[in-house]
């Protein structure tokens, strides 16, 4: 090895013409050289900038794209994608307080704080039987009818989250909870009620993968985008859960906040 020459010189060195590019232009965007939505240089223009191939400006745009940093569309070159990322407090967002704020259901009045408009498309309300799954957050035997509520969360239109709830059907087989429509006072109010238990705690399990093609088209995902599922149940105080509500989100257009204290 020259003396002259650390390891990580020589690594760069042997980095494929294409990785740096791709770096190049991922540091632009970053630093707000290209604003959300604007075209990228054509591919000609790239190649003369950078002095490099066509076929190495082609390598690097794909690995962008993979990246989730910028789309293409016939008609509209390449371009830097759009993000508006809703902020979720997620340690905060279903207090009783937070809930009652705006007497709405919770997801649109975490949007309604930032201005927007939150709303939800329902999929479908029906009962069915437990899988190992659910039976395992809702503390059941697999096999126990519960209620599922899916449905589709928008923000301005847009798909920013999949969301599925469970419930013993038994408890909420007469409620709004039942209906195939927004539960305009919160399903977790609804809840509560005709438990006759209010909801003492939650606990999160996060995770984070690649979406399906089916979630990806739902949720409108540019290639290379993640989505974190994210699955909240709900107990009372004599730590009996009463709600499962399994959320995917689509992992651009989310910021998770979480306070933690520090005692």
């Amino acid at each position: 090895m020259s003396p002259d020459k650390t390891p990580r010189d020589l690594g760069q060195e042997q980095e494929p013409r294409h990785v740096a590019l791709a770096r190049t232009l991922r540091d632009a965007i970053v630093r707000g050289e290209f604003s959300p939505g604007e075209r990228l240089p054509a591919e000609r223009d790239l190649a003369d900038k950078f002095k490099a191939s066509r076929t190495t400006v082609r390598l690097a745009l794909s690995a962008l794209k993979s990246q989730g940093l910028i789309g293409s569309g016939q008609g509209q070159g390449t371009y830097v994608r759009k993000a508006r990322p809703i902020r979720v407090m997620a340690m905060d967002q279903d207090r009783r307080a937070r809930r009652a704020e705006n007497h709405a259901a919770t997801f649109n009045s975490e949007v309604a704080r930032q201005g927007r408009i939150g709303r939800q498309n329902i999929i479908s309300v029906a009962p069915e039987p437990a899988n190992a799954e659910v039976a395992r957050w809702l503390r059941i035997n697999e096999g126990t009818p519960v209620l599922a509520r899916r449905r589709v969360m928008l923000v301005d239109e847009e798909p920013y989250q999949l969301g599925d709830s469970y419930y013993v059907h038994e408890l909420v087989k007469d409620t709004a909870i039942a209906e195939p429509a927004p539960v305009e006072e919160g399903v977790l109010t609804v809840l509560e009620r005709v438990h006759g238990k209010p909801i003492s705690y939650y606990i999160d399990e996060l995770s984070f993968r690649m979406p399906t093609p089916e979630e990806a088209g739902t949720l409108r995902l540019d290639p290379g985008v993640c989505v974190v599922r994210a699955v909240r149940v709900a107990y009372d105080a004599e730590d009996t859960p009463v709600e499962a509500f399994d959320q995917l989100l689509a992992g651009d257009k989310h910021v998770l906040v979480y306070e933690v204290a520090g005692e």
